[in-house]
């Protein structure tokens, strides 16, 4: 199985940070975002790790990794960045966000699931919503329904939090024969070229294919913004990534 990390964008919500640097090699912990997914990617022994390219993309340049660019970055999505890497769909492949840190136990078991569109949810998100957003849970939410034991809904932002039953983590499998669909829908319309990737997710639930969770308590976090940043930075050097959210790193 390959794994592919998604770490195109500009990451514009990080303002000064990513001015001068690729928004994955901002460091934790005296280690890159990128370098940090990496260790904990290899540690699943997958057959091979790919890096999808884009801002700066000089400055990213891990040893021993694959890589694709998404020349058209400030204009596409993540649907557009995995499709930079198809021909690697070749096997089942995992795929990351480059802005997320999270435990092997979060992609081994997402890995080990054999459905062919899967996704890996948090159902403690509130834990994790209210250390982020200084107590507010719904700030940033969108709508993940699980209805006997498939997705029925994701994406939607401002849901009800009735409507939340879970939080999209960033990590997901596609099998070989997933990732076919998956190109099938992606080369029908330019539209996907500029697509999120719950976008595509509930398009593969329109369409009546099985979108498949697995479900963890806490154990990942997001660097979105400059204050997701600092608080992860504070986090890891006070121990309270480990303690409170169950994140090794």
């Amino acid at each position: 199985m390959k794994h592919i990390i998604l770490a195109a964008g500009k990451g514009t919500r990080m303002k000064h940070y990513t001015l001068n640097s690729a928004k994955g090699m901002l460091r934790i912990g005296g280690i890159s975002i990128l370098d940090r997914q990496v260790i904990t990617i290899n540690k699943t022994h997958p057959s091979k790790i790919i890096i999808i390219r884009g801002y700066r993309a000089e400055d990213i340049d891990i040893p021993d990794i694959k890589y694709y660019t998404n020349k058209d970055y400030d204009k596409t999505n993540m649907v557009a960045s995995l499709m930079t890497a198809k021909y690697e769909f070749t096997d089942d492949i995992t795929v990351s966000y480059g802005d997320i840190l999270f435990n092997k136990k979060i992609l081994e078991e997402t890995a080990n699931h054999k459905g062919d569109f899967v996704v890996a949810v948090d159902t403690r998100w509130k834990r994790y919503w209210k250390m982020r957003f200084d107590g507010d849970y719904t700030t940033d939410t969108e709508s993940l329904k699980i209805r006997r034991g498939i997705i029925i809904d994701i994406g939607k932002s401002g849901p009800f939090i009735e409507d939340i039953n879970a939080r999209y983590i960033g990590v997901l499998k596609f099998s070989r024969k997933g990732l076919e669909i998956i190109s099938d829908i992606y080369n029908s319309d330019p539209k996907w070229r500029s697509a999120y990737m719950t976008d595509l997710l509930q398009e593969l639930i329109r369409r009546n294919y099985r979108v498949v969770p697995v479900r963890f308590k806490n154990g990942w976090v997001e660097i979105d913004t400059v204050e997701d940043y600092k608080k992860v930075c504070n986090w890891c050097r006070s121990g309270v990534i480990q303690k409170e959210l169950n994140l090794v790193i």
